[in-house]
Formats: C-alpha cells, structure tokens, sequence
C-alpha cells in the first residue's frame, strides 16, 4: 500500500514525467533505428535484384539461380539452395514471375530478429512505432503512469508463467488481455478530457460514458470483448495451411467484435433514454438549458465515442495479432513457401476484381424467342389473362439461359477439345503495379464430387506458347497466377479455357464445365493491407452509429424491451437486406391488369403478395446501404474497401439516415409531455 502511494505520488512529479518521456522516446528510437536501417538495405536490394529479374540478362540471371540458387548483387549472394532445378524460366526463356521470386530472394536475406512483414510495408512499422510512442507518452501525462507499470508487470508475469508451462500461445494471449484492458482505459481517460466542455451535447455525450463505464451490462459486454479477442489465435487449427488460419482468425475476431458492440450498442441507446424517461431522470435535464436536439445528439455522440474506442482497441489487438501470425512457420519445402505467397498475395493485400463480358440478348431478340416458345405451346397461346405475367418470367428465363450457354464449355469428343474465351478488360492498373495477377475459378463438373480430379487447359491471349494445364476440384475454389505481361497495351487479357474431359463410350456428351455468373474473375492488387484494414474498422464504426441513432430514436416514445426489439429487428433487416433484394428480382406479384376483380380469391391473392412485395421494397430501399457494406467479408477475401465505398457509407448511413432517426426522435421529445409522465411506478 505504501509502495502504491509512493508510486502515485511520484507519477505527479514534473521531473519524473520528463525522464519518463525520455525513456520512452530513447527506447522507441533504439528500437525502430535499426529495423529501419535494414529494412532500407533490403528494400536497396530489392528494387535492384526486380531490375534485374526484367532487365535485358534475364535469361542469365535465371540459368544462375536454376543452378546455383543464388543472384550475386551488390557485392553480396542472396538466395537459397532450395531453388536449385527451381523452373525459374518459361518456354520463352523469360523469368516467369520476377515480382514473386524477387521477394522470395530478399526474404532470404532478412535476419532473424526481424519479422518479414516490417519489410514489405515501412509504413507499418512507422505506425506501431507512432502508436507505441503516443501509448506511452499518453499514459505519463494523463496520470496513468502507475497503472501502466501494473499493466505491464502483470503481463510480463503471466507471460513468463505460460511460457515456463510450454503454451507459448496462451502467454500472448492472457498477456494481451490485460495490456488491452489498460489501453481501453487509457483511451476513456483521453475521452472524457475531450468530452471536458461545459457545454451540453459533449457534457451529456461524457455522461452516458461515465454511465457506461459503470453499468454492468456495459462492462460485460466490453470484458467479452477485451477476453476473447486474445484467445481467438489459439483456437486456430495449426494444421491448417497459413493462409486459412489468417483467414479464419479475420473473420472470427472482426466478426465477434462487431456483433458485441451491436448487442451493446442497441441495449445501452435504448436503456439510456427509455430509463431516463420511465424514471423521470429526464425532467432535470429538460429544465436546464439543454434543447431535445442536443440531448438526443449528446447521447449518440456519447454511444459512437464509446464504439469508437472499442473498436480502437479491438483493431489495435486484431492489428498486432496477424502481424504475429503472419511469422508463424508454415509447411517445409517450397509448398510452404507458396503457402506464405498466398498470405501476402491474396490476404493481407488489397485487390480489385475484373469479371469477364457476356453478351446479352437484345431486346428484339428476347421478343422474338419469347413469341416462337409461345407459340409452340398451344396451352400457353391460348391462355390470354395471363400472357403478360408469362412473358417476362419467359423473357427472363431466356435471358438467364443463354447467359448459362456461354458459361458451359462442352466436353471432348472423338480427339476434339472444345474451348471458350473470355475477355477481362480495364486491368491497366494490374499491368502498371506489375504484381501477379490471380485467375479465379471455380468448375463444376458431372456429379460435382470433391472427390473427383479433373483437368482443364487455359491458354491466354490465344498464344499456344502461354498453354497451361491445370487440376481442378468441382465446386472447390482455386487460383493460378498470371504474369502481368500478359496483359496487352489497353488492359486486356483473353482467357481461353479448355474441356480436357472425354466422356467413355456410352456417356457421349456428358462432362461439361459450367460456372456461376461470379465463377471466374481476375483479382490484382492495387493497395496494402493495413489502410484496408483502416478502412474496414472505419466502415464498422458508421454501421454501428446508425444502430445507436435508431435505438436512441425509438427508445423516445417505446419502452426499453419493445425499442431493444425493434432496433434488433432494423438490425437483422439491414443484414439480410442484399440476400432480399436477389429474392425480389424473382418474386413476381400479378399485375393488376392480370386479376379477375370479380374473382375474389385472385383479388386476396393480389393484394397480399404485393403488400408483402411493398414492405420488402420498402426495407430494401432504406437498409440495403446497410447490408452492402460488408467490410470483414471483403477483408478476409482481400478485396479492395476503397474510400469512396467509406465515404458512401458515411454520407447515407453515417449522416442522412443516422440524422433523420434523430430528427424524428427530437420531433418526438418536443410533442410528447414529459412532466406529466407517468412512468412506469
């Protein structure tokens, strides 16, 4: 106790905070100095062995790393013996992926003490370096210099006792959920020193903080939080390939994070104002100098400052964890190693997608194939009360099958193997970045099985000098890597995929390969992971603002179970809102020019499925916005979030929809009489 007082006391001292700042600077510096001297040797190193790989000597420097496994640069032998009899060259003699291959070559060279991923992105370690600096220097001078020594001790000490006990991961985990509880508190000190103004809306908006910060229903749902987000990595399969464990552990962790501050959000906007009410703790703001506008303001303020600083350190704890997992070891071998290129290529990157062209019938060419199908039918010629609903299910129905044709590759027939081509245009942008350039797809086959192995052959551009012959797995999803020379002057790349399938004898025309209209597309990289990630955490934080708008609005005329449930239910709407959108687009309603009105059955029928057609358009057009973002999933896939998507996001979901849920509530507080309310004793 008395070391404690000590401790406290001494934390105020001006001349203890300034030696402390040192410490802090010093150590920083001593630290980042020399993974940035390294790094910049590397990224030397790098630029010149890429100049190599593409200049004019290629076919050299390609024979020599065949037979020795190593390139001679600057004075210095960079590689490894496993590339020995490594195919480094195409038929043309050429490096086939000199972007690849060039980082397999630096990663060589990196010393142990260095994590691979500071040197593929310096503007990572720049910004742990930052944060790590801003965390210590923030905890001297809020006063939180004693609790931050606590923090730390304690995490060390569990640290060390897992670690003497051989669960190297359970260390890292029990050692993060303390310092992540202290840098959750650190960051509601800096809250409330900002929310600090007299003035209402930041005073209410500090008010509801300190009210979560000591409501038990708040401090669960933050502890769930703060506990398991450092136990996700260790309930990682490690058998699994790399690439599936950062993908698993992505999708858990932002997945968990956000329905927790959903369920948390919801419940502490609809109980902050439904209580007040109910309780007639409202009448003593309403009597001070405070307009319903700025109360309801000031809650939601308070409620996104509170999300923000969850999500703050969740992204922080998710942030630091895949740098970690990004160095665990993977497979022996060069498998391993293509497993690691798969997590730097197709995860932890930031990638665009380019689906191929397909023709469309035109709109005299539907009418022409819908007449000769009705005319055909006799049963469907003569029946006139229903020809206009038959047309357009017919017109669509056409329109989807010979989409469906050019999606079909038959099978081989007497020695004839048949093809089809796909063109993927705008991909000057993947030709200009000069990475690799992945060829997703995804077959079906006969039966399906995930058992069965089949063969297909893609040939680019139509030079039979680019042939490949791939194995694919029907209904698997799989990538082959295409150089991004392929790409021609104008950003397109022609795909031509071959049925290498011949059926036996007796099952003639049966094997073709067919696809979903999203079956095959182009994905390049245009971005780093850590702004996507930025950009993801971003997108999360605005879906959540509009959950606390619409609790905060409803809980103004519903009590807390009945706002709770329809806040829940906008919530579950706004999920499902994309999956009802592709569901309208079949749900064809008659017209009222189809109903028999003196036909009373057709009448109800009519009525009733387009008042349900009515709602779910009504539901679409309000929270579809809501429903298409979706961050982790694109996080995961290692899809591009670009800024505009952020700031779509922000404009509808963010400020118009979040703005007129609080506008209505505010005209709500102005019509409904408080004084006389009676409550609920």
């Amino acid at each position: 106790m008395n070391i404690h007082l000590w401790l406290t006391h001494a934390q105020r001292l001006m001349w203890v905070r300034v030696v402390a700042s040192f410490l802090i600077l010093g150590s920083t510096i001593g630290t980042i100095a020399p993974i940035l001297q390294v790094s910049q040797r590397l990224h030397t190193d790098r630029n010149d062995i890429q100049i190599l790989l593409t200049g004019p000597d290629q076919r050299i420097v390609g024979e020599q790393i065949q037979e020795t496994g190593f390139v001679e640069i600057n004075g210095r032998r960079i590689g490894d013996e496993r590339l020995v009899g490594f195919p480094v060259l195409n038929e043309k003699g050429m490096i086939a992926d000199p972007t690849s291959l060039t980082w397999y070559l630096i990663s060589t060279d990196i010393p142990s003490w260095l994590p691979n991923w500071m040197i593929r992105s310096l503007g990572t370690t720049w910004l742990i370096a930052f944060i790590a600096l801003a965390w210590g220097l923030s905890s001297i001078w809020l006063g939180l210099l004693v609790q931050l020594i606590y923090a730390t001790v304690g995490s060390l000490l569990t640290w060390s006792l897992f670690r003497a006990l051989g669960m190297n991961d359970l260390a890292i985990a029990f050692a993060g959920v303390g310092l992540l509880a202290y840098t959750f508190a650190l960051l509601m000190r800096l809250l409330e020193i900002i929310l600090g103004s007299p003035k209402q809306i930041p005073a209410i908006a500090k008010g509801l903080l300190l009210e979560a910060s000591r409501t038990k229903l708040s401090l669960a749902f933050i502890s769930l939080i703060l506990l398991l987000l450092p136990l996700i990595p260790y309930w990682l399969d490690p058998a699994s390939p790399l690439r599936h464990r950062m993908q698993t552990m992505l999708s858990r962790s932002l997945g968990m994070t956000f329905t927790i501050a959903a369920c948390l959000t919801v419940l502490l906007a609809c109980a902050t104002v439904a209580f007040e009410i109910r309780d007639r703790q409202v009448w003593q703001v309403m009597t001070k100098p405070v307009s319903r506008f700025g109360y309801l303001f000031g809650k939601w303020l308070g409620i996104v400052s509170l999300n923000g600083t969850i999500l703050c350190v969740a992204g922080l704890s998710i942030f630091i964890y895949v740098q970690y997992l990004r160095t665990k070891p993977v497979a022996s071998g060069m498998q391993g190693e293509l497993d690691r290129l798969a997590v730097e290529e197709e995860v932890l990157t930031a990638r665009m997608s380019e689906e191929p062209e397909f023709l469309t019938l035109t709109s005299e060419q539907l009418t022409a194939r819908v007449d000769a199908i009705i005319e055909a039918d006799t049963d469907l010629r003569d029946r006139d009360e229903i020809q206009i609903h038959l047309r357009r299910k017919i017109r669509k129905e056409v329109q989807d099958q010979y989409l469906a044709s050019q999606r079909s590759i038959p099978p081989g027939n007497a020695g004839n193997v048949f093809q089809q081509t796909y063109t993927f245009k705008g991909l000057s942008n993947a030709k200009k970045v000069g990475a690799p350039i992945a060829f997703q797809y995804r077959f079906y086959i006969l039966d399906s099985s995930e058992h069965d192995v089949y063969e297909a052959g893609f040939v680019f551009n139509d030079d039979p000098a680019t042939r490949k012959i791939i194995k694919f797995v029907p209904t698997m999803t799989h990538v082959t890597m295409v150089p991004s020379r392929f790409v021609n002057d104008e950003g397109i790349l022609e795909i031509s995929i071959f049925n290498l399938y011949e059926p036996p004898p007796g099952s003639e025309g049966r094997g073709s390969i067919s696809f979903d209209a999203d079956g095959i597309k182009i994905l390049y990289r245009v971005g780093n992971f850590e702004p996507n990630f930025l950009r993801a955490i971003l997108v999360l934080w605005i879906k959540l603002a509009f959950l606390a708008a619409i609790g905060i609005s409803v809980a103004t005329f519903l009590s807390f179970p009945v706002a709770a449930l329809v806040t829940f239910t906008v919530f579950a709407s706004g999920v499902m809102a994309p999956w009802l959108a592709e569901s309208l687009l079949l749900y064809m309603p008659p017209t009222t020019s189809d109903v028999d009105f003196g036909n009373i059955g057709m009448v109800i029928q009519w009525a009733f499925e387009n008042s349900i057609r009515g709602i779910a358009s009504f539901l679409v057009f309000l929270l579809k916005g809501f429903g298409d973002q979706q961050p982790t999933s694109q996080l995961v896939q290692g899809m591009m979030i670009t800024w505009g998507s952020v700031l779509r996001g922000f404009l509808s979901i963010g400020v118009l929809w979040s703005g007129f849920a609080i506008l209505l509530g505010t005209l709500v507080l102005r019509k409904r009489q408080l004084a006389i309310y009676s409550g609920g004793g």
